[in-house]
């Protein structure tokens, strides 16, 4: 096997898993607090020049996060994983 061959085939290995955590569940594990808007992690940006505060990382893995506007503009966004329980 070439060098090449052996790159292309071991890029391939590792797609899935990848792919796995790059998605999000179907169901998101945990809510947001009062004044939080559910986002998928990778779909939380308008489009329009913001600022992120807090953390865009999604901590418990489930693939979203919680955002609230904060600035009278909008312009800023909070962002925290979302870790409030649903019962």
């Amino acid at each position: 096997m070439t060098h090449q061959k052996a790159i292309t085939a071991g890029l391939a290995a590792l797609l899935p898993l990848v792919m796995s955590l790059s998605l999000p569940q179907s169901e998101p594990i945990a809510g947001c607090p009062n004044g939080f808007q559910l986002h998928l992690v990778a779909d939380h940006h308008d489009g329009e020049m913001h600022f992120h505060v807090g953390t865009d990382d999604d901590q418990n893995g489930d693939g979203w996060i919680c955002a609230q506007h904060v600035s009278a503009d909008g312009n800023i966004h909070l962002h925290i994983d979302n870790q409030v329980r649903n019962s």
